[in-house]
């Protein structure tokens, strides 16, 4: 009776110990699997961390958001490109916010509100009628028609604006000039230009100070006063020194 027992004991014991070392087995194998899982998924972020690293060595740049569809021919003044939700991007895609839009001039030149208004005009003194026909448009002018008489190119066509305050302007164009004549009762209305000149010089012309103002050597834009009179001459394209002092010296 007593070995019985002892026998039953030794069994106990033995799937006692053999429970034991399956669940120490199950347990360790549990482990590893976490263990190589984890590894996994730190090789998998280190993968797309250095994927994002190489796309921005290599110069690579997000899209735009999608707020409407580019046009690609449709651009603000300082080239960024704007879709046609009237929402505007920088180079690298991100929204440009209002505050930090500008208009610039054909030359690149920031150009205030203030300095559109004056050069185009504002209210309605700056009303223009445009005339077909030179003769109606001299038998209007109430301060005496004069033009230039010496252009130094050939026009093809002319255009003649009557503004309500009593400005007249002569336009004067081709296919790569635009040249404006303009004359007022003061320097203000007749001299509209905001760009920026490097040379400004005073020259006697028929006993008037007029001002020649030029940027890298062509000139652009002349000034003077007569009577009671203010004159301007612009040209878009420029021209020489002579060639301005000549179309002055041809009004009439």
């Amino acid at each position: 009776m007593k070995r019985k027992i002892a026998l039953n004991r030794l069994t106990a014991g033995l799937v006692v110990c053999v429970l034991t070392a399956a669940l120490a087995a199950g347990c360790g194998s549990g482990k590893k699997e976490g263990q190589a899982e984890k590894a996994d998924q730190a090789g998998a972020a280190d993968t797309l961390t250095a994927e994002a690293d190489a796309g921005k060595e290599a110069g690579q740049t997000r899209e735009p958001p999608a707020t409407g569809e580019m046009a690609d021919s449709q651009t603000d003044a300082l080239g960024n490109p704007v879709n046609d939700d009237g929402v505007y991007y920088d180079e690298d895609g991100n929204i440009v916010p209002p505050e930090e839009m500008v208009q610039v001039d054909e030359d690149g030149n920031p150009i205030s509100e203030e300095d559109m208004m004056d050069s185009e005009g504002d209210g309605d003194d700056w009303s223009s009628v445009e005339y077909s026909d030179r003769e109606s448009f001299e038998a209007d002018i109430k301060t005496g028609y004069e033009e230039v008489t010496r252009l130094p190119f050939e026009a093809s066509n002319t255009f003649y604006m009557l503004y309500a305050n009593g400005v007249y302007e002569i336009q004067y164009e081709n296919d790569t000039s635009f040249l404006t004549f303009t004359k007022g009762r003061t320097e203000d209305e007749v001299n509209r230009i905001t760009v920026a000149f490097d040379k400004e010089e005073t020259v006697d012309i028929k006993g008037a100070a007029v001002k020649i103002l030029s940027y890298e050597n062509d000139t652009f834009l002349a000034t003077w006063s007569r009577g009671d009179y203010y004159y301007s001459i612009y040209l878009d394209s420029g021209c020489t020194r002579d060639q301005m002092i000549d179309m002055v010296d041809s009004v009439k």
